[in-house]
């Protein structure tokens, strides 16, 4: 891994990003919700409890970003004929997916955050916000890079994303209104995300068997995304 040609990429594809329509409407989309949520619907969801907002607007950052901006910046490099260019001037795999998985962490983050304060929670909750956040993204990030190897460009990356997407965020917000959805959301990290920031914020002891399966949860998708990726990268490469 050179520091210098991973600087100069992260640079390049954080710029990208605010410029390639797609990548900035999928980043804007969970902030937009959190405004219109907390602003315009801020009277009928007084009661939720849990930062129910705030976790709902995170579920939908942490299935979109990781799958679709991921997989979107990889895939444009290949649909614009780029990534060849990039490898022939000694740019190394490694350089070329941290840079943008990095990319993508640091997009996460920023949204995270903007959401937390846009919702309004309190403070004292940030530090632990910060830690679940990295790690539920971090489960997910290994298979939105995945999908960005398996995809030839940015319509088919969108294509493939799609029903991992639908099922990061919808067993999460449904869980509550069906036994069985519940027992199955509890196996994505997006309902490792609402677990223990709801447990968190409920001012209750925090280490039960609740939250011990979410943390586990997290590890085992962060393990199984490694290797699914190394073994799409081992049978696939990163250049077509």
């Amino acid at each position: 891994m050179n520091l210098r040609i991973c600087k100069a990429l992260f640079m390049k594809d954080f710029k990208n990003c605010f410029v390639n329509k797609n990548v900035f409407l999928m980043l804007a989309l969970p902030v937009f919700f959190g405004v219109i949520y907390k602003f315009l619907l801020g009277d009928i969801l007084q009661g939720a409890t849990g930062g129910f907002v705030m976790v709902l607007c995170i579920i939908m950052t942490i299935s979109i970003v990781p799958l679709n901006v991921l997989a979107n910046m990889v895939a444009e490099e290949k649909e614009k004929h780029t990534l060849r260019s990039l490898m022939l001037a000694n740019v190394s795999a490694t350089d070329f997916l941290l840079s943008k998985a990095f990319v993508a962490l640091v997009l996460m983050l920023i949204d995270g955050i903007l959401i937390f304060f846009v919702c309004q929670e309190p403070m004292e909750y940030f530090g632990y916000f910060l830690i679940f956040y990295i790690l539920t993204s971090l489960s997910v990030l290994f298979f939105g890079a995945l999908v960005g190897l398996l995809s030839k460009d940015q319509m088919s990356a969108g294509t493939l994303s799609s029903p991992l997407m639908i099922l990061l965020m919808l067993p999460p917000m449904f869980s509550q209104l069906n036994e069985m959805i519940g027992k199955i959301a509890v196996i994505f990290p997006t309902t490792s995300f609402q677990t223990l920031y709801v447990q968190l914020s409920s001012h209750q002891n925090f280490w039960n068997q609740d939250t011990m399966i979410a943390i586990i949860v997290c590890i085992v998708w962060i393990l199984l995304g490694i290797l699914a990726f190394g073994y799409g990268y081992k049978k696939k490469g990163l250049d077509d």
